[in-house]
């Protein structure tokens, strides 16, 4: 099992280099930069700016760091190794190995993309935890007595959930959810700054929200699940040898059934945690989702890269931990690890 988590974890290094790369690329795609919206900068100081932040570099490949080396006849490998990745690409590469992820250029470089995170993830950490909990306190028993009671009016609820859940996008709930709570009740869901400091009230309405997809996804595959190990051979000689339905349920075909649905959590609930772009935009939630959008429309690089290795660290670490849950559900695959 430890080779096992050693081998997934030094496969997580090559997609975190890809997923920078294409990041990289689709972002070099967009015309402009970080400082052509900025008014009235004479290009004195955008060229300032632009050798500031290593921005006056070549994207890739420094080839002219190449020719100079070889001219002045330092050519070993390592030289020009160094002048090869001495390039935006390659330089951010080298820093964001050592853990630095650059300064934040919305902020002319005071405040750097790790301060950002630290300050705006827990925000949003708050609020996938509260979402996932909903999704998986509200799913996994609706999908269960759906399929122990199906074709009944359980079953009927169940569906019905999950239909409207995984239809209707999250947006329209949101604005929808914002307008009667103002409305009906005259509650006001959109909070002040302050208000997401620590566990809130804030927090509800947007969790019930963003979790609700997730929530819905969980009842329809647990549901499914639970139905496919029902009708299993071992579950009907679990039940000819005389076990209750509560030891049948519970030892047997939980179990078994939940190998599907842990295949998605760990994803699913490295997703929430990272922000929803969305909700965070209509609820005003000062999270990582609605510093990442900003940090689009604003060309800043160093936030787009690092927000985006972020988010695909913690959905590999996610899928790391379905690996491991995985043993313990499974003996099968804990013995081939």
């Amino acid at each position: 099992m430890i080779g096992f988590l050693i081998r997934r974890i030094l496969a997580v290094i090559p997609v975190l280099f890809v997923v920078a790369f294409i990041t990289f690329f689709l972002m070099k795609q967009a015309k402009g930069g970080p400082f052509d919206q900025e008014k009235e900068v004479n290009p004195a100081t955008v060229k300032t700016l632009n050798a500031r932040f290593g921005l006056d570099k070549p994207t890739w490949i420094n080839t002219t760091a190449v020719s100079r080396a070889s001219d002045q006849g330092v050519a070993n490998p390592l030289t020009l190794t160094r002048a090869f990745l001495d390039s935006q690409f390659g330089n951010y590469i080298i820093n964001a190995v050592q853990g630095d992820l650059g300064p934040t250029y919305s902020s002319k470089g005071t405040e750097n993309v790790q301060d950002v995170i630290k300050r705006k993830f827990p925000i949003s950490l708050r609020l996938g935890l509260l979402a996932a909990a909903l999704a998986v306190l509200v799913g996994l028993p609706l999908g269960i007595l759906g399929a122990l009671k199906q074709n009944t009016i359980f079953d009927y609820i169940s569906l019905i959930v999950a239909t409207i859940g995984t239809s209707v996008p999250t947006f329209v709930t949101g604005l929808l959810l914002t307008l009667f709570l103002s409305r009906v009740f005259g509650v006001k869901p959109i909070k002040p700054i302050d208000a997401w400091d620590g566990y809130s009230t804030a927090y509800i309405a947007p969790a019930c929200i963003l979790g609700l997809n997730t929530m819905a996804y969980i009842t329809r595959l647990t549901r499914s699940s639970m139905l496919e190990v029902k009708r299993q051979d071992y579950i009907r000689t679990a039940r000819a040898k005389g076990m209750g339905d509560r030891v049948v349920i519970t030892r047997h075909m939980l179990r078994n059934s939940m190998i599907p649905v842990v295949t998605i959590l760990g994803p699913a609930v490295a997703g929430l945690v990272t922000g929803s772009f969305i909700i965070e935009n209509i609820f005003r939630v000062p999270g990582i989702g609605d510093e990442f959008v900003g940090s689009i429309g604003s060309r800043d690089y160093s936030m787009i890269m690092g927000a985006t290795l972020f988010f695909a660290l913690l959905v590999a670490l996610g899928n790391l931990t379905v690996d491991v849950v995985y043993g313990f559900l499974d003996p099968r695959i804990r013995s081939k690890s």
